[in-house]
Formats: C-alpha cells, structure tokens, sequence
C-alpha cells in the first residue's frame, strides 16, 4: 500500500449536502438557495432539498422549507421581494407543484395541481403571475401509455404557463405544436423571447432551435432571425426593444457558451457584441448598466460586462474559483449592484458569497456551511499549460496526493472530461479526483479544444475532428510530467465519463501505453449510435456532417473500428436509461474486446439516466473504480 494513500469515505461522499441555485432578492436584504444532497437515498425516495435563506445584513441563516423525503428547488423572488415562488413535490413524490410563502413564514400555499414536473419558474414584472414552463395540460392524468408505439407521433411540447397567483387560474401562452426550451417576458409582459423547435422529438430539435417572439395575448409566433449555431441565454434589454442572446458551436442542451448577440426584437440581422472573444461566456443578463455575463478564461472564473452600443467589455472579477457549481458561471444581481453566487475552488468547500459589481468583485462569504474538513481536506492543485505539437495551447489541473513527496514518482490517472463544449473549474468535493489520490495516484484534469475558457473558436476547434486533435491536446500532457519525474512512465491510467468515456475507449485503440480504462456512458459506434440515440444531432453538430452523408469519417472515428489493437484492462458502466449515450453502445465495444480476449467489464445500472441519480449506485461505481485502479494500475 502505498504511503500516501488515505482513505476516502465514498459513503460521506455520497450523503454529502451540497448548496445551490443562489437567488438575491430585489432589494439585496435576503439571499434564498437550495441544500441537500445530489442522490436520491433510493429508487422510491426523492432526492432531500431544502431551500435555505440567508440575511444579508448578518449572515442568519434559517431554513425556509422542511420535509425529509421531499425536493424542494428553484426558488424565485416576487419583485417587491416579500414572496417566494418554488417548486416541491411535497404533495406526490412523481408530481411537482408550484408553491408561494411569504418570507416571514406560515404555509407554503400550492398554486397548481399538476401531473409531471413543470419547470423554470418566473415572476411576472407586476408580481400578479408566475411563468413556467410544461409539457402537459392542466388537471389532467398523464396519457396512457400507447401500444403499439409510433415513432414522432403525439410528442410532449413544453410550452409556456402562466399562473395567476390570486385566482390560481392556468393560461398557455404558447402554442402546443412548439417545444419552448427557454423564455424570457419581456419587460412590459406584453411579449415573450422564447428560444424554440417543432421538431417531434426536442432532444433532436433544440439543435436547430430558432429565436422567436410570441405575442401573450394572441399566442402569435413570428421569427426574429435565423441562427446559424446552437442558442441559449435569452435576456430582454431593459426597454424591451433588444432581444440578447448567446450562440455558438454546443455539445449540450443547458451547456451553453459563445458569443454575445443583440438584435431588434422586431427583427433584424443579429449584432455580435463579442468579435475576437478570448474567453467562453456562459450566462448573460441585460441590466440598465449594461448586459452581465459570466464566463471561464482559461483556469479562472470570470464576472464581466458587456456596452451594448459600443461592444466594449469590463472584467468586474476573476479568480481560480468556481462559480454556480460547474455549469454556467451564472449570478443573481440585485438593485444596486450586488450580487450574490455559489463559490468554491480546489481549497474552499462551496459557500454563499456575496459580491459587488462595482468593487472589482468585493467577494464576503456569507454562509459558513459544516465541513468535515478531516475526511475531505483542501486540495493541492497546480494547473498546468502546455501545447499540441500543432502549437495549439492546452491547460488542465493536476491534482496531487496527500502525502505527496518530491523525491518520487507516482501512478497517473487522467481524467477526461465530458460535453465536449464543458470544462473543468475549480471545485472541491470532486470525487473521481479525491477517490484516486487516496489511492497515492496523480490526476490530470485536461481541457483540451473543444472547451470552455479560450473563446468560441478554440470550443468550435474539434468539429469533424473527434477524436484527434482533442485527444492529442490531453495525450500531449503526459509526457512532460513524465520529463519533470513526477509521473511514472509504467502507471498510468485513463477514464471519463460521456464524451470522456468516448474518449477513454477511443484512447486504448490508439495506444497500448495505458495499465487499465474506465469508460462511463460511451459512445463506441458512430454509424449505430446516429439512428437509435435521442439527441442525434449532437453527432451532426459535432462531427459538421450527417452520418449517411459522410459513413467513412464517422466509422473512422468510432472506437469500434479498431478493437484488434486493445490490449488494455477496461471497465465499462453505464445507466439503463440513458437517452443521450445508448446501452448498447457499451455493449458493442466490450463483445468486442471480450472475442479480442482483452480483460474487459461492463456493468449496467438498472433506471439510472446519463448521469447516476440513485446514492447506492455511487457507492456501487466508486468501489468498482477503486478495485479497477487497485488491480490493474496499482498492483505491483
């Protein structure tokens, strides 16, 4: 065993409460947000949320909701910020509903009776409704299921909802042959920006998703503009004649990152407001002072502002911190310019921070949540630069062991992200990482192109090319912590999960060099995958042509094609349910491997989604991941 090797407690890790969704109240007194765990305790019990609120004036924190098995999420401020609008399945554990509670207390009052999950809830300027968002029909059960099935008939469109809170009454506000992925009312609630698709099946469609305006009284949809790219991020200007946008190549529905746009709501050509972008912006919002944003450069998160006439930015703060958890580095402005987000990085547990956007950030923790700092210490992290033998630039953080030493070498374990439009930011509870170097391993967390931090183009750079020059971006850092005697030439590992677990099997056809694999929720097969998976177009975007147009580019960089040149030890795992990275894509690659007589595992878990959900299946895969590593990187 090695020295440095200290235990990690996967249970803990997995029970572990996690902040977020922080929302400012308007006038910046309170700041509500959402705690509990990520997993749900089993497949019958809901994942435990509760919302939280914060006074910002002293830091007191109190619980605004209770209830052991119940979510509570997505907490929303009335606009006189006396009110908060949430959304709990309290009532049923398969329905969620819309509630409202006064901040002072008393009963949450149910504002909907609705079978399924509506979603993205927003006050009305005037406080006299909420919007949401919904794919079924007022007080009605959910359609029978059909037998026989056919394909693209009766799709489920969500559409646009409005609540009025005094009478509880129900209005649709779009129509019900559009799928509506996001929205935005327009200031004076006469409008709605709505980012949307006809497409039967909308997984497929918001790729192609178009900006439109409807009209709230007639449900009247026209057209603004053609986008060439993925969109999202829609946000009026405070006068209600712009519509802002961003927009650019997306791996991912909700991972959005691109340019800036602007354009006339009454229609027009689109104006980009970011030509020349060295950095990925990821959330914006149009305020009197200008259109806010958040975005990562390179290692670091960044809050910025954008003129919208004159196209000039302002970077109000960055830092090696990670902000929003790991999605979009998205804040909640209030009147008067502060602001309030989640903040973590390698060396700090996430909190509720509170900044300024006119005093270069201002950051103050507000909240001080428990912290078992002895099972789950600060991280030693460097990050590292280094470049493709093209010249391209790469970074990417390696993380150390404990008890790491100098004067030694040690097994290293690279991981690959996932998207390929996503990142790596600075976080604390990581758990592949905090797993392996418990086990005495380095861990390399690259963000080669195709990412998030270097602007649009570096995340457009791995179009019609996956698989090479990503791939040669993260096999590129290995050597030099080879050169610099801090990794061990004979142990070193990869794995990854989505398009990190299409990396990892696409990584041991192409080199022999790796001790073992872990492959989560892969693709294998490009030419199979295109015509069964839900979010087809993710191949077509990605790969910058259709897969019956162009069969031998895909097949040429499908893992599968190459399976007589594996010899590495590979674990495969997967959910049953996943729409966006079929089961039988595994499959495919491990009967391969196996004919190959290749030591290979896969393991299914039963109605677990792309990304796992149950808490027993994430003790389960962290325990086969450590025996993996022990066996083949490990062993002597």
């Amino acid at each position: 065993m090695s020295s440095s090797r200290q235990a990690f407690p996967i249970e803990a890790w997995a029970s572990l409460y996690h902040p977020s969704d922080a929302q400012l109240s308007p006038d910046g007194q309170h700041v509500a947000f959402v705690y509990g765990p990520h997993y749900m305790a089993d497949q019958d019990t809901p994942v435990h949320k509760e919302i939280h609120l914060i006074d910002t004036a002293t830091g007191c924190q109190k619980r605004f909701t209770t209830g052991l098995d119940c979510t509570h999420i997505a907490p929303r401020w009335s606009p006189d910020s006396r009110r908060l609008v949430f959304l709990s399945n309290r009532a049923s554990k398969d329905d969620m509903q819309l509630y409202v509670m006064d901040i002072d207390g008393g009963e949450a009052q149910p504002l909907t009776d609705l079978r399924g999950k509506p979603h993205d809830p927003a006050w009305s300027s005037s406080g006299d409704a909420i919007l949401f968002l919904y794919d079924g029909a007022p007080d009605a059960e959910p359609p029978a299921p059909t037998d026989p099935i056919v394909m693209d008939a009766n799709p489920c469109f969500d559409r646009v909802w409005r609540c009025d809170v005094a009478s509880r009454s129900l209005t649709a506000l779009t129509p019900a042959t559009t799928h509506i992925f996001e929205y935005a009312l327009s200031p004076d609630g006469t409008t709605l920006a709505v980012l949307a698709a006809a497409h039967p099946n909308p997984m497929e469609g918001w790729y192609a998703a178009q900006l439109y305006t409807v009209d709230v009284a007639s449900q009247a949809m026209r057209q603004v503009c053609a986008i060439e790219h993925q969109a999202g991020r829609l946000t009026w200007s405070p006068d209600g004649t712009q519509i802002g946008f961003v927009s650019g190549v997306m791996s991912d529905e909700g991972n959005v990152s691109g340019d800036v746009f602007a354009i006339p709501a009454a229609g027009g050509q689109p104006r980009r407001l970011t030509p020349d972008l060295d950095h990925s912006i990821t959330w914006i919002e149009w305020r009197a002072e200008g259109i806010l944003y958040g975005g990562r450069l390179i290692d670091r998160s960044v809050i910025g502002q954008i003129d919208p006439q004159n196209a000039t930015r302002t970077i109000i703060a960055s830092g090696e911190y990670g902000i929003n958890g790991t999605g979009a580095q998205q804040i909640s402005a209030a009147r008067g310019g502060q602001f309030a987000t989640v903040r973590a990085s390698f060396t700090e547990p996430p909190d509720i921070y509170l900044g300024s956007l006119t005093d270069g950030g201002g950051w103050r923790k507000l909240s001080d949540l428990p912290v078992d700092w002895e099972a789950f210490p600060p991280l030693r992290v460097e990050s590292r630069h280094w470049t493709h033998p093209d010249g391209a630039p790469v970074q990417g953080f390696l993380i150390y062991p404990p008890d790491y030493t100098p004067d030694r070498r040690y097994p290293l374990f690279v991981h690959v992200h996932g998207g390929p439009s996503w990142c790596y930011v600075p976080d604390y509870y990581l758990a592949w990482e905090r797993l392996l170097i418990s086990r005495g391993c380095l861990v390399l967390m690259p963000n080669p192109r195709g990412s998030w931090g270097r602007g649009p183009a570096y995340q457009a750079a791995n179009v019609g090319d996956l698989g090479g020059g990503d791939w040669q971006d993260i096999y590129a850092g290995i050597d030099p912590l080879i050169d610099e005697g801090l990794a061990d030439p004979d142990r070193i590992a990869v794995g990854g999960w989505s398009y990190g677990g299409y990396l990892t099997t696409w990584a041991v056809t192409q080199t022999d060099r790796f001790r073992c694999a872990i492959a989560g929720a892969c693709i294998t097969n490009y030419v199979s995958n295109y015509g069964v998976v839900s979010n087809r177009e993710w191949q077509t975007t990605m790969f910058g042509s259709m897969v019956y147009d162009a069969m031998d580019l895909h097949r040429s960089r499908s893992p599968i094609s190459y399976t007589e040149r594996v010899k590495t030890p590979t674990l495969m795992v997967h959910g049953l349910e996943d729409k966006v990275a079929p089961p039988t894509q595994p499959i495919e690659f491990y009967t391969a491997l196996r004919y190959h007589q290749v030591p290979a595992e896969l393991v299914f878990y039963p109605r677990e989604p792309h990304g796992f959900r149950e808490r027993p299946h994430q003790i389960d895969l962290m325990q086969r991941i450590a025996a993996w590593v022990d066996r083949y990187l490990l062993a002597e």
